[in-house]
């Protein structure tokens, strides 16, 4: 077969040490070793974080465009191809597909995310595209600006960065920072343009440790209690107070509060007290097994009754169902508690308690402020008995529970609570992202923290705005309803092993109506997106589940690609094996050819050798070399 020349002359030196052998192992060589630091680091920083730094880094693209190029150009160098090289063709040729399959995902898919609480419907999904919209509030005018997603998707800190400046009428907004990730902090000041009191108190085995700060009218948790702050401007209607004896007994009454999907249950105390109580056809019965009307911790974190006055009322209860007996507490003054302690097969169930005679005056601490700034503390304490003490700022005094000091650490009498922002590092795999915004419009400017997805309000100028930092936001096309979302645990623990998310999806033009179920191993496709089910949040009551939202048009292309690699290096399997065989083929045909030509001239030097021969064949036979016959001494 004649051997084709290549239009590749020796000059082109650089052609071909692309396409060379050596430089594909390089880059792959390079490749693994990215891949395997990507892994030991995405196992301490987390996905996201070895997606940024590595998979959709650019010398990482550049690698792969490398790779491209390098087969590309081993194609080049051997144009045009003969039959033995089909194999090798296929197989380069179907990874330069996938590569380019690879490019169509990056460029024309979709890859984003939609967070929907159970009961809420959504008709939007949010993807990695970070924007900043302001809406004047006033006229309802609204602007939204892109940012740029490799700072503002960045995980590192920006402190100038420069712009974006966009502008909502006599409005002008520029971002001058950017915090990958970042905490809300809060802190009293004595800086307020008003008066306004507030105390830091603290009640603990020292006196110091986990202190708060109430202010007028507030009823907040100190340690296992509860504090309340009351400011007293008449002498004599302080003395009243302090002089003030406990009240009679509780009232009577109580209520437990029971709702299942919809249902809604109210059963007096007394009813449900050590008898079970069905709750109608839902198949659950519920018992109130004790009532503490001060409810609080004791030794080894047991719930305890400190005394008979209604200063944190509670109930324990006991709920019989078809699948499982679960024991739950209820207080009075959080029904919220219940929503963070439920089991598995009773979180579509709340029981709330509204406790007889439980006001306000219960409070267990009391704060008392008279016109000339001295402080006193009243302590209601186990039976209904009232203590009150002068308390000095800075002083820790004994109070009625055994072990635990309280404090006035500080008093503020023009107290202002200062949220701020501040910087998260290392960044969490949870992260939240946050922008340091300034607006101004005429004389006036403002400048406030932005963090993502919590919107704000400023003033700017006598006009309020609303900002919010987000993603962007695209129209799924149905409207998509999370009618439940369960968690499935490993036996004995509360270790979760699953999720699913219990969805119904609606069309906007036909109205047609489709329940799914989405899970962690089961996603689902509609409107010519996939979903996956990636995480969950509990908010309260109620559970938000995160779903993955995405696209991918190169998807096929990449698994044609798979498959003709596939098919190439079989077809140069087979091309190789038969090879082989044929070159085998050969070499025995010519090894015995040459053994006759080394016979042939062995016996014209040696005559004994030839009589020999003649001897070995019968009168009138032939020995036969190079297919010529040999004639005996008759002939």
């Amino acid at each position: 077969m004649a051997r084709h020349s290549s239009p590749i002359t020796g000059s082109n030196r650089i052609l071909r040490t692309v396409a060379s052998l050596w430089f594909a192992a390089l880059l792959l060589v390079l490749l693994l070793v990215a891949m395997a630091c990507a892994t030991v680091f995405e196992s301490t920083r987390g996905s996201q974080q070895a997606l940024a730094f590595f998979y959709r880094s650019w010398w990482f693209q550049m690698l792969l465009g490398l790779l491209g190029v390098n087969v590309a150009g081993a194609m080049v160098v051997r144009y045009p191809f003969s039959r033995r090289q089909i194999g090798f063709v296929i197989t380069h040729s179907a990874i330069l597909v996938t590569l380019a399959g690879t490019l169509v995902t990056k460029y024309l898919g979709v890859d984003g995310q939609v967070g929907i609480a159970e009961g809420d419907t959504v008709r939007h999904f949010s993807v990695p595209e970070p924007t900043l919209t302001v809406a004047n509030r006033d006229d309802q005018s609204r602007s939204t600006t892109g940012l740029d997603a490799g700072v503002f998707n960045g995980f590192r800190s920006v402190e100038d960065t420069g712009g974006p400046i966009s502008s909502l009428g006599q409005l002008q907004i520029e971002v001058e920072r950017y915090l990958p990730d970042s905490t809300v902090s809060e802190r009293m000041t004595n800086d307020n343009s008003h008066g306004q009191l507030a105390v830091e108190v603290s009640l603990s085995p020292s006196g110091r440790d986990d202190p708060i700060w109430v202010s007028p009218g507030e009823t907040l948790g100190v340690g296992p209690l509860t504090v309340t702050l009351r400011a007293v401007q008449d002498a004599t209607e302080l003395a009243r107070l302090l002089e003030e004896e406990p009240s009679g007994e509780e009232e009577a009454g109580g209520l437990v509060k029971v709702v299942y999907r919809g249902s809604a249950f109210e059963i007096p105390l007394e009813d449900c007290t050590d008898e079970q109580v069905p709750l109608g056809e839902t198949g659950y019965a519920i018992r109130v097994l004790r009532y503490l009307p001060h409810a609080t911790v004791g030794p080894n974190n047991k719930l305890t009754n400190a005394s008979d006055r209604p200063v944190n009322p509670a109930i324990e209860v006991e709920l019989n169902g078809p699948e499982t007996a679960e024991k739950l507490l209820a207080f009075a003054r959080f029904p919220d508690f219940m929503s963070m302690h439920r089991g598995e097969h009773t979180k579509d169930l709340k029981v709330t308690f509204v406790a007889p005679g439980a006001t306000a005056s219960t409070t267990p601490i009391e704060i008392l402020e008279g016109p000339d700034a001295m402080l006193h503390v009243r302590f209601r304490h186990g039976g209904g008995g009232l203590a009150t003490r002068e308390v000095s700022v800075g002083e820790a005094i004994e109070s009625p529970w055994s072990g635990l000091k309280f404090a006035v650490l500080r008093r503020f009498d023009r107290a202002r609570l200062a949220r701020g922002v501040v910087p998260v590092e290392p960044v969490r795999e949870t992260r939240i992202p946050a922008v340091f915004v300034r607006l101004s419009a005429g004389d006036s400017a403002r400048r406030t923290w932005l963090q993502k997805y919590e919107p704000r309000t400023v003033t700017v100028n006598g006009t309020p705005y609303a900002l919010v930092f987000r993603d962007k936001q695209i129209p799924l096309g149905f409207d998509m309803t999370l009618d439940r979302f369960r968690v499935g645990y490993y036996p004995g623990t509360r270790r979760p092993r699953s999720f699913e998310s219990h969805v119904t999806l609606v069309d906007a033009e036909t109205g047609r109506t489709q329940s799914r179920v989405i899970s962690m191993n089961n996603p689902t496709e509609h409107g010519g997106y996939s979903f996956y089910q990636s995480s969950y949040r509990q908010n309260g009551p109620r559970s938000i589940s995160f779903l993955s939202v995405s696209r991918d048009p190169g998807q096929a292309v990449v698994f044609a690609g798979y498959i003709a690699v596939m098919a190439g290096m079989v077809v140069v399997l087979i091309t190789r094996i038969g090879e082989r065989r044929k070159v085998g083929r050969g070499s025995a045909g010519g090894e015995a050819q040459k053994r006759d030509r080394a016979e042939d001239r062995h016996t014209a030097m040696d005559p004994l050798q030839s009589t020999a021969d003649l001897r070995t064949y019968p009168k009138g036979g032939a020995k036969h070399r190079d297919s010529e016959p040999v004639a005996t001494p008759q002939e």
